[in-house]
């Protein structure tokens, strides 16, 4: 058997999928990671939506994700979502709150959406609004938040670390346990789509970031669910929690469908494994020689994750080494534990 075939044996379907339904976007986040805001004028038609639905649900996919833009303001979310539902998938749904009340949470129900992220990227108006952008957001954030405990749908804020909130993080876990959300989760902050390098944090700031958050899980358990995306976090854990992780999830664990149809490896790692106006998503799950390599720790030989005692527990961050060199087979900038030379970074 091949090399590719025993790498691609070993991850049959996404366990998380998250897919652009829209770039559309009422919003306008310095970090966005998709560029949103208009329309996209290739976005897949609800046909073709509805076909990828199934796909899905056939190779294996666990957990859905809607997100945008703002996959709300797409007019036939609730039909992909309630097919999703239908054939068995969990269906979560991520909004900036904006277009949260208790009618659209009746159709959130209606459409069998078990979980809503709210993403919250401040404890206070000034923090939130200079990430978002949109003048009186953070109480629409808010608000959304409250709305969907009062209608008793599980709701997580989201959080993402940048230059400008990252000392914000344990203050917006408090603000979340006081609306009563189900849980927290910091994503990674990533420079790509709108996103630049100006807001990314350093390792050493990460680090604190992962540390503080940590022990936040620890203080909060039991009350509430902190949750983060980071791939070296397993090192940082003793050995029975670290086993728990396998370290970098892209096109292992997750994948992403783009609103035109491209299925990447995670929601920052902006590479095309195919499209899916042209093949299945099992064909391009099982198939693509992108995502073998990207899956495949051992060819991993240049950089801190070439030479790291500690590459197939983390295998570092394949979007990092893509958005700051070009090739997500290279290192992984953002390593405090093996840290990248000065000069590479």
């Amino acid at each position: 058997m091949s090399v590719l075939a025993t790498i691609q044996d070993d991850f049959k379907a996404p366990f998380y999928l998250v897919w652009e339904i829209t770039l559309r976007c009422n919003a306008k986040c310095v970090h966005c990671y998709s560029g949103a805001g208009q329309p996209h004028p290739m976005e897949l038609s609800t046909e073709e939506a509805l076909t990828v639905v199934d796909q899905l649900a056939e190779a294996g996919v666990l957990i859905l994700g809607l997100s945008g833009g703002e996959a709300l303001l797409r007019p036939d979310w609730m039909e992909i979502a309630s097919r999703a539902s239908e054939r068995g998938m969990m269906v979560s749904v991520g909004t900036n709150g904006a277009v949260i009340n208790d009618a659209m949470c009746d159709k959130l129900k209606r459409a069998g959406i078990q979980s809503v992220c709210v993403s919250i990227d401040g404890a206070t108006a000034e923090v939130h609004e200079q990430v978002r952008l949109v003048p009186g957001l953070f109480a629409k954030a808010v608000a959304a938040v409250e709305c969907l405990v009062r209608n008793q749908i599980s709701v997580t804020v989201g959080y993402t670390p940048t230059r400008l909130n990252f000392r914000d993080g344990r203050n917006v876990v408090e603000l979340a346990a006081r609306l009563g959300a189900n849980g927290v989760n910091l994503s990674e902050f990533i420079p790509t789509g709108r996103g630049d390098r100006e807001l990314a944090l350093t390792p050493e700031e990460l680090k604190g970031v992962i540390e503080e958050w940590i022990e936040m899980q620890r203080e909060y358990a039991g009350t509430m669910k902190i949750y983060w995306h980071d791939c070296r976090v397993a090192l940082m854990l003793p050995p029975k929690e670290g086993a728990q992780y396998i370290g970098c999830g892209a096109g292992r664990v997750t994948a992403r469908i783009t609103v035109d149809g491209n299925v990447t490896p995670c929601v920052t790692l902006p590479m095309s494994a195919g499209n899916l106006r042209e093949a299945s998503f099992s064909d391009i799950w099982n198939r693509s020689p992108m995502l073998a390599d990207i899956r495949d720790r051992k060819s991993k030989t240049v950089g801190n994750c070439g030479t790291c005692e500690h590459k197939y527990v983390c295998g570092g961050c394949r979007s990092a080494s893509l958005a700051y060199y070009g090739d997500p087979a290279l290192g992984d900038p953002y390593c405090w534990i093996v840290p990248e030379t000065a000069a590479a970074l």
